[in-house]
């Protein structure tokens, strides 16, 4: 499913008065004098939603920016829209018609995307099952080959933060391109429990239970890696390939021009972004390889392999015959001399060259930091399946969430947007 988006607008694609009216909604940070005289500019902070509702940001300047997930117009996001369109449409209309009630504002296929969330959810069986995968992914049990286990060494090391709704795993965090992020979704509950619910604790703690053993794998990825991306993931055709950013900026922005979009100006003098539309991306972008790109080591699966049998294997996949003798020369470094060794003894492309024919030929992450000599019978299969919530419960999540709203909103109006004047 797609949870949170950040989507941004020109504001001159709203009627004046819509922007005028939301201008006023606004915080605003004033500069002064020592006197406390107002001087000549002041910095939008954005809308401050109070407690009692379900927030999201929005942002009004030259542009119009909304960031929210599906809490703010179904009460949860433990489900949701899997297709970019239904997800930007359902929020933009939620907003700006239900809560704001704005008369016109511009479809949700127009909006640009500066963030996407793409999550899967995965049950685990038992919550000791999930910690200990955890631990195993964390390098703390990789012996015992729970799950597969990836080290990168100078760039997206992993990392297990403790918070109030559980440890959470990050990869690549505080990278202001994609990050991924891994989580106890029954724990997160428990934290950050659905609104609606306040009255009703009863329901909570069941909806609670039943998310304990499940896994919720969430890659948030931003406008400047799709930017970065862009040939790779085949939002632009392979001659910007050899483009430096900012020439490619230029070069997109024609290139948009002449399939009749309407490209965004980035903010940035250096490194500019290439802005990507709703519309675009959701005929172009291949939603779940991005987040397989994330995540899907951790999914590799051992198999049955000899010494003998594991070069035949890797002839079969590799292009040519030296990469496959070089991968396997490399595998069994590591069992003479060690991972960290074998690793820092090639370069760093050669090491994901290697990793990415090895685990090809079955070679799980696991195995390759353990070492370990190659197994001859296939392991029982990972008790670990993709996870579809339960619509009972979810049903009572949303129709609390619907009973509540018209008296949330009207007391927004009331009390928060009281200043239209």
């Amino acid at each position: 499913m797609l949870d949170t988006l950040r989507l941004t607008i020109p504001a001159d694609y709203f009627p004046a008065d819509a922007v005028r009216w939301m201008q006023i909604q606004m915080n605003k940070l004033t500069q002064t004098d020592f006197t406390g005289s107002i001087q000549q500019w002041s910095l939008c902070t954005g809308l401050n939603m109070p407690s009692w509702a379900d927030g999201f940001s929005l942002v009004i300047g030259s542009r119009v920016t909304l960031e929210a997930s599906p809490k703010v117009y179904q009460g949860h996001n433990v489900d949701g829209p899997c297709t970019l369109r239904e997800a930007a449409s359902r929020l933009v209309d939620f907003v700006f018609g239900v809560v704001l009630r704005l008369e016109q504002w511009p479809k949700a296929g127009l909006w640009y995307v500066a963030r996407l969330d793409i999550t899967h959810s995965y049950d685990f069986g038992t919550r000791a099952a999930l910690e200990g995968w955890f631990d195993t992914v964390a390098g703390v049990q990789r012996g015992q080959r729970r799950a597969s286990v990836d080290v990168r060494a100078t760039d997206d090391q992993m990392a297990i933060h403790a918070a109030p709704s559980g440890r959470t795993l990050y990869q690549g965090l505080g990278s202001r391109y994609k990050v991924g992020k891994i989580y106890c979704k029954g724990a997160d509950l428990k934290a950050h429990p659905p609104k609606c619910l306040s009255m009703d604790p009863d329901t909570l703690d069941a909806l609670v239970e039943d998310f304990q053993p499940i896994a919720r794998y969430e890659c948030q990825i931003r406008a400047a890696w799709l930017s970065k991306q862009a040939v790779r993931l085949g939002l632009l055709p392979d001659y910007f390939a050899n483009d430096q950013m900012g020439t490619l900026a230029d070069n997109a922005a024609l290139y948009f021009q002449r399939l009749g979009f309407t490209p965004l100006p980035s903010t940035r003098s250096k490194n500019p972004i290439v802005y990507f539309t709703v519309n675009y991306l959701a005929d172009f972008l291949n939603i779940l390889s991005v987040w397989e790109s994330e995540f899907s080591h951790l999914f590799a699966r051992e198999v049955a392999m000899a010494d003998d049998t594991l070069l035949d294997e890797l002839l079969s996949i590799a292009k040519t015959p030296g990469a496959a003798r070089r991968a396997a020369d490399f595998y069994h470094s590591v069992r003479t001399y060690g991972f960290s060794a074998a690793r820092r003894s090639i370069g760093k492309t050669q090491f994901y060259a290697h990793r990415r024919l090895l685990g090809l030929a079955g070679v799980s992450d696991a195995m390759l930091q353990d070492g370990a000599p190659l197994i001859r019978q296939a392991p029982s299969a990972c008790n670990v399946r993709e996870f579809k919530p339960p619509r009972e419960r979810l049903d009572l999540v949303e129709r609390a969430h619907t009973l509540a709203l018209p008296h949330v909103i009207e007391r927004l109006h009331q009390e928060v947007f009281c200043r239209a004047g």
